[in-house]
Order: C-alpha cells, then structure tokens, then sequence
C-alpha cells in the first residue's frame, strides 16, 4: 500500500517541532510503518530501541492518527503517513546532529474568554499571532511527551485547578509524578481533598515552603516539565477562575530545557513530602 498525502510545511513544522531530538527514532519506526497498513508491531519487537524515545514517538504517532494503541503495543492506521516521511526525518535528524543548540521555544498563551480586548487586538498584529499555542494544549504536549516524569510545580491551585493537574497526570505514561506547591492555603486544602485521585495515580505531593530566619524560602515560578526534554515556563498556575486574565508562557527544548530540569530536580530534592490527611477527602 502506497504512502498518503505529500507532506505539507504545517505538518513539516509542527513534526520538527513535536519531536524534536526523537527524529532519529521517529524515522526508523516510519520506515518499520511503511506500506503496512493495518499491520500490528508489539512493544517487544522494539525492545531495543531507546525506550523513553519511542514513548515519545508513538504517542505523537497515534495523535496524528497514524498508530493506534492496542494491548501489546500499536496498530499501524487508521490514517495513513504521509509519503516521504521517513526521509524527511532522517534529514531532520541530520539537521540536528550539526546543530545540537538549536532548540525550540513556542509561545503559550491562555486568552480572556471572548469577547476580550486582547483578542480583538491580537490578530492586526501579525502572523506571529497565528504561532500561538494554548496552555491547555502545550499542557497535553508535555504530558504526552514525558516518558519518566513529570513534574507540576503551581505555587497556585484550587479544586478547579487541581482537576486539570490530576487530568495531566492521568494522561501521562510516566512513572515518576510530582506535585510542588506551598504548603498553605488553598493550594494545601486542594491537596487535602483530592488525595484519592493523587494516590491512586502514585503522585508524590512535595512542599516547596521552608521555614528561615526571617520568614520563608519558597517560590513563585510556575512550571511544567516532562523529563529532561520539555519544559513549559510562564504566568500560568494550576487555578480556575472565572476572571478575566491572560496567562502568557514559553514551551521549550533542548539546553534551556535542561537548565529549567536542573532547577526542578534541585527542589525536589529539597521540598519535603505531604501526607495525606486522615481521613482522606475526596474533591
């Protein structure tokens, strides 16, 4: 069976994009994919390849709708690639290899809801407002793409807010989750009352507010990181108001990325961990 559609800019773009250093791995499983429509590949025929890789490639495979889940690994379809693709990837994965500090940032932004003013500006100011991308959906991305953790670091969250981090922790497949926050107010009473859902997905809720001499060592950042690999940066916290507000951001990669992890892994190893209270609430 021949390949799809030629592959487009857009879709060129966004694939570069999305996969970033995992181009190498995405061109190999295109090229196992090809003229294999319908065919199954089981997760223990890659057993060899790098596992945290094609976690990251098959879950950008399937919401393109090119693989499907099954119970032993994926099925190739129902959409068909693009022709082309492997070769594309392979020159992707050259691209980066005489470029490894190339690294891409992706504005995040979450609007008023409509009618704004904001929203009535933006589009007169250029196609660099069609590069947007909403929180939400930068979200979903680094839930999908972190293959071994995933942090969630909110100085900031209400029940509303805590639905969406458990969501995200819900969707991930990685194995260690980690929730920051300060240890007060309605962030700990969020905390308090959604602990079922937070055990149940084995997420380890860790404080970030020690006491010093003259008050509190704590924090005001507001990040999201999948592994190493992806970090989102920006205004926005894990809450749910019904006000008017703009939260702007920065998804990114590569070094600033890794930079962004080692401040995360620095306060993981300091925050301390929260029990559940007894008994435990439900939201």
């Amino acid at each position: 069976m021949t390949g799809g559609a030629p592959l487009g800019a857009d879709l060129a773009r966004s694939l570069v994009v999305g996969l970033g250093a995992d181009c190498p791995t995405a061109a190999a499983l295109a090229r196992v994919m090809a003229g294999r429509q319908g065919y199954a590949i089981d997760v223990h025929n890659l057993a060899d390849w790098p596992a945290a890789a094609i976690q990251r490639v098959t879950s950008d495979f399937v919401s393109r709708g090119w693989l499907s889940r099954t119970d032993t690994g994926w099925q190739i379809g129902p959409g068909q690639m693009p022709s082309g693709l492997a070769s594309f990837l392979d020159g992707a994965a050259a691209m980066r290899a005489i470029m490894p500090d190339e690294e891409m940032a992706t504005a995040v932004v979450t609007m008023p809801p409509s009618p704004s003013a904001i929203g009535a500006a933006l589009p007169a100011t250029g196609l660099a407002y069609a590069a947007l991308v909403h929180t939400k959906d930068a979200l979903e991305k680094l839930a999908d793409a972190a293959a071994n953790s995933l942090t969630i670091m909110t100085p900031f969250l209400n029940d509303e807010g805590l639905v969406i981090a458990v969501d995200l922790f819900r969707r991930t497949c990685a194995r260690r989750r980690h929730l920051i926050i300060r240890r007060s107010g309605s962030a700990r009473a969020a905390v308090d009352r959604g602990w079922p859902y937070l055990r149940q997905l084995n997420v380890d809720v860790l404080n970030y507010m020690l006491p010093v001499e003259d008050g509190y060592e704590t924090f005001h950042a507001k990040i999201v990181l999948a592994d190493q690999d992806l970090a989102y940066v920006g205004s926005a916290n894990m809450t749910a108001f019904a006000r008017h507000s703009m939260e702007l951001g920065i998804l990114t990669d590569g070094h600033a990325a890794r930079v962004v992890a080692s401040i995360v892994r620095g306060v993981e190893r300091i925050a301390t961990p929260l029990r559940a209270p007894s008994p435990a609430a439900s939201i």
